[in-house]
């Protein structure tokens, strides 16, 4: 028995140092591309291609920028760096912003590698500058600014306020075309300011989108601002006759520039420098909840019934969560999955859901309601609800899907990056939804659970999304409800 638990205890030990053996140390450096600078305490993560089974591993880069991955496996991985303010980056990319190159870990470390060997260039995100400036032609300080994207439909994505001097600066922003307005309110002598667009207009058919690349800060958005009038709304927040009057009552006043409070119990309210266009109420109680939606173009009443709440149903989705957002005039809120007994304020909502692969999403909406559900913006449906919500989920059991293998002059080209956009029939231009994703280690892609429609596909790893002529060269393939297409991809290059 000793003898041949020595015998086990050393088949272990050899199996033990051949495993150490086998794994390798992946090291590097994080850098700033202006400065050079490393950039410490970057979160940088080491995450395998498809189809190899190691987990995606996370460290902080230390006080000088390097980081370092110990006994990692056998295969081929990516290295992504986060960081606030930058761009997300990949080791090996072309360029700040592009997808890296994949690379193979063989179980021994290169002789002459350093703590520096795989570097990785950081970029800063965009940002927009620019001034508010009153009927002189001053900066107006502490003045509201806010950007909204440059597509339907339009939607804040981000907002600051004026220093001392008119000026604002805002960024994080990914690349792209903006749309930037101020904010209104009241000045001084008790004149009032309309919230006004770049470059000229109260209108969003006036505004001049900007356009921003990364790491780049686009200056001179200067916007004159509009004198008009702003409008008082009053109105009266109403409950049951049997609701607690000692319970509590928020109110709160949306429009596109944000939330504002304007009540805390139920009854007479009063909201002044409202600006014109639409504007949403929105009353919330421990129990209740109410919602009116309203165009102001004048001095307005309104009220609002704030009524018992019912836990909201989800029919035909039993087995898949149910994800919400409310997406209001300020644009759209925190994410949340549905559980049993959840309850929603009446309003404008959004929902989705990700399915097996066995299933795709055809649509949501409110049950009993036969129209058209609206088209699905980023996997997204809209929904307006009340204060009984019944939504009904449609799963199709026959998902179509597209596979097949990057190539390059005939060789299969591991880890490439692929891009497949839902083509809008209304818009080409403006995708439904898109998709990301890596070749395997053999060249191999997969897109699964896909509803019928037009998609594009194309891969590359220096694609540039509003160069048309790239655009041109991607492959168009329509789907129909069940289809299995595999589709050879050429890796393209700029």
């Amino acid at each position: 028995m000793n003898r041949s638990g020595g015998v086990l205890h050393l088949v272990f030990s050899l199996v033990a140092v051949a495993s150490c053996a086998m794994a390798a140390t992946v090291q590097g450096v994080v850098i700033d591309e202006e400065s050079k600078s490393p950039l410490a305490r970057t979160r940088v993560t080491l995450a395998p291609l498809p189809g190899n089974p190691a987990p995606a591993v996370s460290v902080l880069a230390n006080e000088r920028g390097v980081y370092a991955f110990s006994d990692v496996q056998p295969g081929w991985y990516l290295i992504r760096a986060m960081r606030t303010g930058y761009a997300t980056a990949e080791y090996g990319q072309a360029r700040p912003g592009r997808p890296g190159m994949p690379f193979e870990v063989t179980g021994d470390a290169p002789a002459n590698e350093t703590a520096e060997s795989r570097q990785i260039v950081m970029r800063h995100q965009a940002a927009i500058t620019g001034t508010i400036l009153d009927d002189n032609s001053i900066g107006i300080a502490g003045w509201p600014v806010s950007l909204y994207n440059a597509r339907a439909p339009l939607r804040r994505v981000a907002q600051g306020t004026t220093d001392d001097r008119g000026n604002f600066r805002i960024g994080e922003l990914d690349p792209g075309a903006y749309i930037v307005r101020s904010g209104g309110g009241g000045l001084e002598d008790a004149s009032t300011l309309v919230p006004t667009y770049y470059k000229y207009g109260t209108a969003v058919a006036t505004a001049e989108p900007v356009r921003v690349r990364l790491g780049e800060t686009q200056g001179f958005v200067v916007i004159h601002t509009v004198e008009g009038q702003l409008f008082e709304l009053t109105g009266d927040v109403a409950v049951p006759a049997d609701f607690p009057r000692n319970r509590p009552i928020h109110l709160t006043l949306i429009t596109d520039t944000g939330l504002r409070p304007i009540a805390s119990v139920a009854g007479p309210f009063t909201a002044v420098g409202v600006p014109p266009g639409p504007v949403e109420l929105l009353a919330e109680g421990e129990a209740c909840a109410g919602y009116q939606k309203l165009a102001v173009d004048r001095n307005m009443f309104a009220r609002v019934d704030c009524l018992p709440l019912t836990p909201s149903a989800v029919i035909g989705a039993a087995e898949t969560a149910l994800v919400a957002r409310r997406a209001d005039l300020a644009g759209p809120g925190p994410e949340h999955t549905l559980t049993a007994g959840d309850s929603l304020a009446p309003g404008h909502w959004e929902f989705t859901m990700r399915p097996d692969a066995s299933h795709y999403l055809v649509g949501i909406g409110n049950d009993g309601d036969n129209s058209p559900p609206r088209a699905a913006i980023d996997g997204w449906f809209g929904v307006d609800i009340g204060n009984a919500p019944r939504l009904r989920v449609t799963l199709s059991d026959k998902p179509a899907s597209i596979s097949g293998a990057v190539t390059s002059g005939g060789k299969p080209v591991i880890g490439a990056p692929v891009y497949l956009e839902r083509l809008n029939p209304d818009a080409p231009e403006m995708p439904l939804q898109s998709w990301s994703g890596r070749a395997d280690a053999q060249g191999n892609f997969v897109f699964q659970s896909l509803a019928s429609g037009s998609y594009r596909l194309m891969s590359g790893f220096d694609i540039d999304e509003e160069d048309l002529a790239t655009l041109n060269k991607a492959i168009v393939v329509i789907l129909r409800e069940g289809d299995s297409i595999n589709q050879p991809l050429e890796l393209l290059s700029q």
